[in-house]
């Protein structure tokens, strides 16, 4: 499965987690309606300055969007081993998709505390990912070609 199988089926779970329209998001975000519908549908893959406008149009952090994301991936690949025929979402039509805490508060994945918590250790993680990378690649460098 590629990284951005679920990415429209994601963008649109959130968008109607939020109760808006299309159009409304589409406006909000600078793009047309049917830019928007493309990406839900999985025609075109965004942009990352498009994604960034739609997630703020949505009121969604990375870390809420990523998330979601790999649940719906998840989610998506359990029914696709299990042979059953998948709904619009990745679900079968008689099992709702299981995003508990998305449908009780129907609107943020996460409290906006939890979410700064993730989103500093998900920074300090990149951080700790960017030093070593770049240890890595000035060790390369200054090694002789042998």
């Amino acid at each position: 499965m590629g990284m951005f199988v679920n990415l429209g089926r994601t963008l649109s779970l959130l968008r109607e987690l939020r109760g808006k329209s299309q159009a409304r998001v589409a406006r909000e975000a600078g793009i047309g309606k049917s830019q928007l519908s493309k990406y839900e549908n999985g025609k075109e893959l965004p942009k990352l300055d498009s994604l960034e406008k739609v997630l703020k149009a949505l009121e969604v952090g990375h870390f809420e969007f990523f998330y979601t994301l790999y649940l719906v991936d998840q989610r998506a690949s359990g029914l696709g081993q299990g042979g059953r025929e998948a709904g619009p979402l990745g679900a079968s039509p008689d099992e709702p998709l299981y995003l508990p805490s998305l449908v009780l508060r129907g609107s943020a994945l996460l409290s906006a505390t939890t979410d700064q918590a993730f989103a500093r250790v998900f920074t300090d993680i990149l951080v700790l990912y960017r030093s070593v990378f770049e240890q890595v690649v000035l060790a390369g460098m200054d090694r002789p070609d042998s």
